[in-house]
């Protein structure tokens, strides 16, 4: 394994309430604060994959997995076809504020293999599935593995047994 990269985030994402209820909508005019967050910064320039996600009291639910792999992550994860998606998430009104995950390569490199991230792209898109069956993402959906091992992949819920830990520290899962 040559090429281990980095989760950056989660970071915010600034957002504006709908005068009545619980509706957010997130404006291309406050993305641009978005980007003065130091973490985002790091990543602004790098090639890699992106998780909107919200977080509520439960912990994360992903939204929406992308990849940058022609511009950076600054372009591509907030044009106006992805913040489309994010809006109609929060302008359902659920609990939670809107946050953004980065996966790329650490240090000063910024570009990542073609196939690199397209085999991140796909595996962040089928576990993030699992987690939200409501994920926004269509393409990488179909043909999701229809298997899972108890306690360490796509197992669902609940405190794995003794034995999972020893297997998943084992194959670093």
């Amino acid at each position: 394994m040559s090429l281990i990269l980095n989760v950056f985030g989660p970071v915010e994402i600034p957002f504006d309430r709908q005068a009545n209820g619980p509706a957010k909508h997130i404006a291309k005019e406050r993305v641009n604060a978005f980007w003065d967050d130091p973490e985002a910064t790091a990543v602004a320039t790098k090639h890699g994959c992106y998780v909107f996600a919200v977080r509520a009291a439960k912990g994360f639910t992903p939204w929406y997995v992308g990849k940058a792999s022609s511009y950076g992550l600054r372009w591509e994860c907030f044009q106006p076809y992805q913040l489309n998606i994010y809006n109609r998430v929060l302008f359902n009104g659920g609990k939670g504020t809107p946050v953004m995950f980065f996966i790329a390569s650490p240090g000063s490199k910024n570009r990542l293999p073609q196939k690199t991230l397209d085999d991140l792209e796909t595996f962040l898109i089928q576990s993030a599935k699992y987690k939200n069956p409501k994920l926004s993402n269509v393409q990488k959906t179909k043909n999701l593995p229809d298997w899972g091992i108890a306690g360490v992949v796509r197992s669902g819920k609940g405190k794995p047994k003794g034995n999972v830990s020893g297997f998943r520290k084992m194959m670093y899962l």
